[in-house]
């Protein structure tokens, strides 16, 4: 096992979510520990005392409750894993970075309930973690399985993971083996495109050098090299929404949120910019995908009711196209290149109802003050 320093600090995927065809795996939230305290009931017999409730019934709901509320407690890599169609939570899936692998060399863990076993959930849930790691930069995953568990040695190896050949001694409670999985030499099976959105403040190193690469090739030779706090002189994203495909960022939406002012109203918004495919994939549809991902990323923002955006006039019909609709008004900003300056936009102007509020009062009328530079 490598023993190098760590690519992504533990709580890095914590602060993550993930999207598959049928899931989302999410940030965790007190309401998921009843679930939690559900798959506490339905463990196998056979696995150790620690994995299972003591004579007193615990851990409780409450305690699990607690454990997911405390701040001060270490931030989990394990993601809540629920039905993208009908919100209906399912168990856990993530990382654990103090397991059997070193720092750099995390360990796979699972756990879903058996209500829903038999229809290759952990296996879709489980390579999406894996695409996080590869795209996070780790080499390597480990996970151990006792031996008893069919099921989940099943998944790992659809997945890609072997044996390692570290003998284990043989225990009251089975064999527990040690498998291992290489990401960046050999891909996880099924893995061809995965979306990760991140908060700012979470990106990994990886991460960000990957995005570096992705508008340094569209933009470097004309504005130079990309900052992320400060992307060619606009606000910085609070949230990034990435397409990889292996460990390559192939497209990106990042969006801020802010209150600005509408007329007489305040609004809340999710500002939208860095929208970006990189040439190679701009004509299989992952642009819209990507911004199908960040607009659902905005639905589930609750300080956000609606997205906003200025753009060119030759791209309008992409955002009307994915659901966005132009509004007519004066936009005053804050010039990017003086802070004291103001400057008055000529540019179309889009909007996405993102809440039900949004979509009952719709967009106030009047002109707009973006409070600060734009996106």
């Amino acid at each position: 096992m490598s023993t190098d320093a760590p690519v992504s600090a533990p709580g890095a995927l914590g602060g993550a979510t993930l999207r598959t065809q049928r899931l989302i795996l999410r940030p965790q939230e007190v309401e998921d520990a009843e679930v939690f305290r559900r798959l506490w009931t339905e463990r196998d017999e056979r696995v150790p005392a620690h994995r299972k409730l003591d004579a007193d019934g615990h851990p409780t709901v409450a305690d699990i409750a607690a454990h997911i509320a405390d701040a001060d407690s270490e931030r989990s890599d394990l993601l809540s894993v629920q039905d993208a169609a009908t919100g209906e939570l399912y168990g856990y899936c993530g990382l654990i970075f103090e397991g059997n692998g070193s720092a750099n060399e995390p360990e796979i863990a699972f756990e879903l309930l058996r209500s829903v076993h038999g229809r290759g959930y952990a296996t879709e849930a489980a390579t999406a973690v894996l695409a996080w790691a590869r795209s996070a930069g780790h080499e390597r995953v480990w996970a151990s399985v006792w031996e008893w568990n069919v099921a989940s040695r099943r998944v790992l190896e659809k997945l890609g993971f072997v044996d390692s050949g570290c003998d284990r001694p043989v225990g009251a409670h089975g064999r527990n083996i040690l498998t291992v999985a290489a990401l960046l030499s050999a891909p996880a099976v099924g893995v061809a495109e995965h979306v990760v959105i991140v908060e700012h403040d979470a990106l990994t190193a990886s991460q960000t050098a990957m995005l570096r690469d992705l508008f340094d090739s569209e933009y470097r030779e004309e504005h130079g090299e990309w900052n992320p706090d400060r992307p060619y002189g606009y606000s910085p994203a609070d949230v990034h929404t990435i397409v990889f495909r292996g460990s390559t960022a192939v497209a990106h939406v990042g969006y801020q949120r802010r209150i600005i002012r509408v007329g007489r109203h305040d609004v809340p918004v999710a500002g939208t910019g860095g929208v970006l495919v990189h040439p190679r994939w701009r004509s299989d549809g992952v642009g819209r995908r990507v911004m199908s991902y960040a607009q659902q990323a905005m639905r589930d923002d609750d300080h956000v009711e609606f997205g906003y955006l200025g753009c060119r006039d030759e791209v309008v019909p992409f955002y009307e196209r994915t659901g966005w609709s132009q509004v007519y008004a004066e936009e005053r900003h804050v010039s990017m290149t003086d802070p004291r300056a103001t400057v008055t936009s000529t540019g179309p102007l889009l909007v996405f109802a993102a809440s039900a509020n949004a979509l009952g009062g719709g967009w106030p009328q009047g002109d707009i003050d973006l409070r600060g530079t734009p996106w």
